[in-house]
């Protein structure tokens, strides 16, 4: 996690070192924050003058204000000058300090909010630019959950958990430096108690961490349930599973529930440990320390240790018991720390999971220059794909497309239909063969260059949350309100537009859910006619339509595309009377190729699929001679 937060804090290390220093100070005065009662006691119960390095001065002008009567010979400072320096001394500290905490906690919130953002945006674009074969193995609710919960849960270890995860550190090993120094003896009987408890923290954190990294992998599974279910609510509702997702929802919850419940309990364990153990050191301080502060001269021996009974005044005793009660809060602090921490590391793990995917190749090879907009020309040469590398949906398949063809591919579900399309704009990329576009690999044009002479209109099209005109803008930004609207008149979807409430500045829900599938299908083709590329894929675009919206896609089909290479994949055998070319897939392989009329009386697989399309028509048809296929001249 450190390597982690490193790597991805560049540009802000020096806010983080600003932080970390300034916690030098911070703890340096809440250590400090005990000797000006020192000064105190000893100077009124023993008559002792403070000893502190560079302060003579200082005390010498508060003598000023107090009266040397009652001094032994061997004070040189008057009691009040003495106090009033311990005042001095206190409020300094606080204000130090109050200083300190509010700049550390600021610079703290902007690391912390500004890695964050620049976390997700980076994550984002990395998931964006991950091949369609990473995504389809994915499941969405988890992604979100690493894009919007783990990186929540590292905002929080930056802004809560690094300053006082540093300060609570550099506090125990403040109060313990300034102990030895103070009396080095009775702080190793004090403190004896240290390494039973560092112990403790060293179990407790490896429980905490390991249940705190199943809670996040469980997490993941409630987000990604969750997700699925308000997708497909209709198919619930429509089926009575509301029990059914529930319970898998609850299972999902109750294993998360779990393992927090873990993380929890051995927290809880912790806290009273802590408790316990500064409790005997504090036992051992006022009934050991009493007794040797209470002999005035001479040693006091305890076993191995003797400790000079004149080093241990009722002031020192005072300080060692402040601080044994400082040191239970950076305990405390610790051990709420090591949850957040273990959490963070194991959002920080999910994360570089995503992140140390390789993306798509962007750019080409070095080589020659090829124009930005090409003609159209496409030809697929012995390609063979597949998504399991045991099992090659595609095999050997050859097909020329010149420029201008319309080609429709037809087959059963499982074909390679959309498949042997998705190779063209390097959604894929073949095992074997080439794939080329006006005589150059698609794997030489640059990837952008490449996806921008590529329009597609899917089988059910989405619409992105903001405006219509911005839907049909969505592949050309730059256009202008006019060539909006003539694309939108060419989709045949101008009128539906014109009678929204505001029109082309109408806004549109998520997914596109205030628009019929139909409507969702003549934007996309708007938009597919303003980006104006010269190949063109349409994936069953006519799928799931009744007759009237079915009509008018084909219609602003027609305005779609003409003059461009273009690439049908369809189910609906009927509809393909006006593509130039029909070439049917069997098992990966091309079957037959030809026009319309020429497959429906060939008696091949064209033919077989065409008589079983119409097997349960309202009128019998036969299929073998022209005049016996619907629609034929």
């Amino acid at each position: 996690m450190i390597r982690f937060l490193f790597r991805h804090l560049k540009g802000r290390r020096l806010a983080v070192f600003v932080a970390a220093a300034l916690t030098f100070v911070a703890v340096a005065c809440d250590v400090l924050a005990a000797i000006p009662f020192k000064i105190i006691l000893d100077k009124i119960v023993d008559h002792r003058d403070p000893s502190l390095p560079f302060s003579g001065w200082l005390m010498t002008y508060f003598d000023r204000f107090g009266a040397r009567g009652g001094l032994t010979q061997a004070e040189a400072h008057t009691r009040l000058g003495v106090v009033l320096f311990a005042g001095v001394m206190f409020l300094a500290l606080g204000v130090i300090s109050a200083v300190v905490a509010y700049v550390q906690l600021s610079v703290a919130a902007f690391v912390g909010q500004d890695l964050g953002a620049r976390l997700r945006k980076h994550l984002f674009a990395h998931v964006e630019h991950l091949s369609l074969d990473w995504h389809v193995r994915q499941q969405v609710g988890e992604i979100v959950q690493r894009i919007s919960g783990n990186i929540t849960d590292i905002e929080k270890l930056v802004t809560d958990g690094l300053v006082d995860l540093l300060s609570g550190v550099l506090t125990l090993a403040g109060i313990l430096t300034v102990m030895l120094v103070i009396n080095w003896q009775f702080t190793l009987l004090s403190m004896c108690i240290v390494p039973l408890l560092f112990v403790t923290v060293l179990i407790y954190t490896r429980w905490v961490k390991r249940a705190s990294k199943e809670a996040a992998r469980a997490a993941g599974g409630v987000a990604r349930v969750a997700s699925a279910s308000i997708t497909a609510i209709v198919e619930l509702k429509a089926f009575t599973l509301e029990r059914w997702t529930a319970r898998v929802f609850g299972e999902h919850v109750d294993r998360q529930q779990r393992f927090a419940l873990q993380a929890g309990r051995r927290q809880a364990e912790f806290n009273p440990l802590v408790i316990l153990f500064i409790t005997l050191s504090d036992v051992v301080i006022i009934t050991v320390g009493a007794l040797i502060a209470a002999a005035h001269s001479g040693s006091y021996a305890l076993g191995f240790l003797t400790v000079p009974t004149a080093s241990l005044t009722v002031g020192t005793l005072t300080v060692f018991l402040a601080y044994s009660k400082q040191l239970y809060q950076p305990m405390r602090d610790l051990s709420k720390l090591t949850l957040l921490a273990s959490t963070a590391s194991a959002a920080s793990g999910r994360i570089q999971e995503i992140l140390d995917q390789p993306v798509e190749e962007r750019y080409a090879p070095r080589g020659p220059v090829h124009p930005s907009r090409v003609r159209g020309d496409i030809v697929y040469r012995g390609v063979v794909f597949g998504y399991d590398p045991q099992r090659p949906v595609l095999h050997g398949i050859d097909l020329e497309i010149p420029t201008g063809t319309r080609l429709a591919l037809v087959g059963l579900s499982g074909s390679g239909k959309t498949t042997t399309a998705r190779l063209l704009p390097r959604f894929y990329e073949p095992w074997q063969g080439s794939l080329t576009i006006d005589g150059v690999d698609v794997r030489d044009y640059p990837l952008s260059d490449l996806r921008r002479n590529i329009a597609i209109v899917p089988e059910d099209s989405i619409l992105f949350e903001g405006t219509v005109r911005d839907n049909i803008a969505l592949g050309c930004p730059e256009a202008t309100d006019e060539q909006v609207e003539a694309a939108a008149r060419l989709a045949c979807i101008h009128d539906t537009i014109a009678a929204l409430p505001g029109d082309y500045a109408a806004e549109v829900r998520e997914m596109g859910r205030n628009f019929s599938r139909g409507q969702r299908q003549r934007v996309a083709i708007a938009r597919a006619i303003l980006r104006d590329a010269p190949i063109l894929i349409l994936d069953e675009p006519t799928t799931n339509l009744d007759v009237e919206a079915e009509a008018e896609v084909l219609r602003a089909l027609d305005h779609l595309t003409r003059g461009r290479t273009v690439i049908v994949i369809s189910h609906r055998l009927s509809t393909l009377g006006q593509v130039d070319e029909i070439a049917v897939l069997q098992s990966g392989r091309i079957a037959e190729r030809g026009t319309y009329q020429q497959l429906r009386t060939g008696g091949g697989p064209f033919a077989r699929m065409l008589a079983e399309q119409y097997r349960y028509a309202a009128e019998p048809v036969r299929f073998g001679t022209v005049g016996d296929v619907p629609g034929a001249d």
